[in-house]
């Protein structure tokens, strides 16, 4: 971004600068003393000449050009940084989803959120750098977590109490097995949501999930 910048301040002095070089004087004279050019000679016969086009000013011109140049590039820079401080940028709005999912995938952030793959992996990739989410292989997956959250295995359990819904949902199942309509009860939380979360539960190994009869029923890990 510095150099952005800096390139945007340079083209825009130098532009500026061509713009208001007066253009050079035509230095050129005549051969015969006392004469000034464009003048007549004396003993030579008049000819008529055609006016000559006036020669495009290659100064101003470019001067004009760089200056757009700068101006644009400025602009540009100006929309960049307002954007990565925006809470609706793409980033942001990943990071938070992460922040409130943790342990998402790729294919969840495009679900929800909209974007395109292409998109939401560029976007991953730029928050991984500045070290604001973080990428865990886990189970032949990718997850994402919020940067912090404790990476070893044993200190899942942890990490998703640290949540709001994952830490409702760990403390109902603390009194023993329930099913989904009964944690919707305990938790307050709708299917979808607790549907959602379970599986990430389930798959990071903190809860276990039993069918008998026509109900699933949770149960926390021992």
């Amino acid at each position: 971004m510095k150099i952005r910048t800096l390139v945007s301040v340079f083209l825009l002095l130098v532009g500026l600068a061509l713009l208001f070089v007066p253009a050079l004087a035509d230095n050129s004279g005549s051969d015969v003393p006392g004469v000034e050019p464009g003048d007549p000679i004396p003993g030579q016969p008049i000819t008529p000449q055609a006016p000559l086009p006036p020669s495009p000013d290659y100064t101003r011109i470019s001067g004009l050009i760089l200056t757009v140049s700068g101006a644009l590039l400025m602009v540009i820079n100006f929309a960049r940084s307002a954007l990565s401080v925006n809470p609706d940028s793409r980033a942001m709005q990943i990071q938070t989803y992460i922040t409130e999912h943790p342990g998402c995938g790729e294919s969840d952030l495009v679900k929800y959120l909209g974007y395109s793959r292409g998109s939401t992996a560029h976007q991953i990739q730029k928050l991984i750098r500045n070290n604001r989410i973080r990428e865990v292989s886990y189970r032949s997956t990718i997850r994402y977590y919020p940067a912090g959250v404790p990476e070893t295995e044993t200190d899942l359990l942890s990490a998703a109490s640290a949540k709001e819904k994952p830490a409702a949902i760990i403390k109902a199942l603390g009194g023993g097995p329930l099913t989904l309509s009964a944690l919707s009860k305990e938790t307050g939380n709708s299917l979808s949501s607790l549907r959602w979360h379970l599986t990430r539960l389930e798959e990071d190994g903190v809860i276990s999930a039993e069918k008998k009869g026509k109900n699933v029923w949770y149960f926390l890990r021992k």
